[in-house]
């Protein structure tokens, strides 16, 4: 290139010195080809030159007209252009290629390469096509290729394609792993494929087994947290010291850690911060705490404005007190688990069209957890044969606990007594 660039400047250099005010003009490496010519713009009046000087076929305007009063040499290393000037504004004017032509010296159409030799389209082509069709995991033929030095697992689009490649993942698949599940969370496959199972895994797997977690589980568990190796050990242990501290049994420690696998990640800090949130805000006791945590553990890591939209929905819009919200607290922690717009539009029924009360709400927190749809059309079939009868001081009581337990054919069995062809025959009707 610098051979071609010297000849060029030999070419238009010649031109260019019977041009006064353009001294020292140099051509800057173009990495274009293929036009149809190349233009060297001379001094137009008032001091103006146009930038732009290179046209293509069918091609009527320049599009960057610049002024200047002075001139300076290319510098090698620079980012200027076919011409540095010292003084430049673009004006928003286009010039017909007509009324330019004056002063613009026309040279013969000339061929600049990219590189040194002329790219053949049809052999570049056909090593574009022969690298499609290349398997990614089949490692470099050419040993000058710079892919040769990268690691032998080359890219590709799911973790699947290195099973057969990395023991790591095969040690995986073989607990039962389910690696389609990490795919779809970003960084993870990248960030285990970087693992060694015998240095990086294996110590953690046997910890997670030592804390009682079933090795029928452990694919699951670690489907579900797989930044546990991204935890130090000596960290591990110290979380669960924090627990034994605070007077967990080992049942319940084993209950939090396999039924919570998200529990390890959190900092001690941070595990204590959630136990005392709840402690201050549900006025529990130490005993309730642990109660709590080992019943549904994964409320203690949930997200805290989930859990404070919902104690407000509990408290204002359903009309609970403080002590009926712990009750229910307490034996069905899960209720703070669902979705808060579900959870009232559950409660609104219930209690506006079912008729059940506050007490009975808190008796059978069931109803609460039960679908919308099921209550909608259990409760609708009972109230068309005249069995919706949910006082349990008249006769013909239904339970709210048993509306909402077993499938259809023990429903109408058991508590509406007709048979299943009638109760499918209703929903028809819905």
């Amino acid at each position: 290139m610098n051979l071609i660039r010297n000849k060029l400047q030999g070419v238009f250099g010649s031109l260019l010195i019977r041009r006064p005010p353009l001294q020292s003009l140099t051509i800057h490496d173009v990495k274009r080809r293929d036009f149809a010519c190349i233009c060297l713009c001379t001094m137009l009046s008032r001091n103006s030159y146009f930038q732009d000087c290179i046209f293509q076929k069918n091609n009527r305007f320049f599009q960057n007209v610049y002024y200047t009063s002075d001139c300076i040499p290319f510098k090698e290393k620079s980012n200027s252009d076919l011409i540095t000037t010292t003084k430049s504004s673009r004006t928003h004017e286009l010039m017909p290629q007509e009324e330019v032509c004056g002063s613009v010296t026309l040279m013969e159409e000339i061929d600049i390469p990219v590189s040194d030799e002329d790219g053949d389209w049809t052999s570049e082509m056909r090593w574009i096509t022969s690298q499609e069709s290349r398997d990614v995991l089949f490692p470099a033929k050419d040993v000058s290729e710079i892919d040769a030095l990268s690691p032998e697992l080359r890219p590709s689009f799911n973790i699947a394609a290195y099973v057969n490649r990395s023991e790591t993942l095969q040690e995986l698949v073989k607990l039962r792993v389910d690696l389609s599940k990490w795919e779809k969370r970003r960084g993870i496959s990248s960030f285990i494929l970087r693992l060694d199972f015998e240095k990086d895994m294996k110590r953690h797997i046997m910890f997670l087994h030592d804390m009682g977690v079933l090795a029928d589980n452990l694919g699951w568990w670690l489907t579900i947290n797989p930044l546990i190796f991204r935890e130090k050990l000596d960290d591990l242990h110290t979380r669960v010291n924090y627990l034994q501290s605070k007077k967990f049994t080992s049942d319940q420690i084993t209950r939090v850690i396999s039924k919570n696998p998200y529990w390890l990640l959190f900092s001690t800090i941070r595990i204590d911060n959630r136990l005392g949130y709840f402690q201050r805000t549900f006025g529990l006791t130490g005993a309730e705490v642990r109660l709590l945590a080992s019943k549904r553990p994964q409320l203690i890591t949930l997200n805290f404005n989930h859990i404070m939209r919902t104690s407000f929905a509990v408290l204002e819009e359903m009309g609970f007190n403080q002590t009926e919200m712990k009750s229910l607290l307490l034996t069905k922690p899960k209720i703070w688990t669902v979705n808060g717009a579900s959870l009232q539009r559950r409660f609104i029924f219930a209690h506006n069209e079912m008729g059940l009360s506050h007490a009975q709400l808190i008796q059978f927190p069931q109803i609460l957890m039960s679908r919308e749809f099921r209550l909608k059309q259990r409760h609708g079939y009972l109230k068309i044969i005249g069995r919706n009868q949910y006082d349990p001081l008249k006769a013909n009581y239904v339970s709210p606990q048993a509306l909402v337990a077993g499938n259809d054919a023990d429903f109408c069995i058991n508590i509406a007594k007709t048979s299943v062809q009638d109760f499918n025959d209703f929903l028809k009707t819905l």
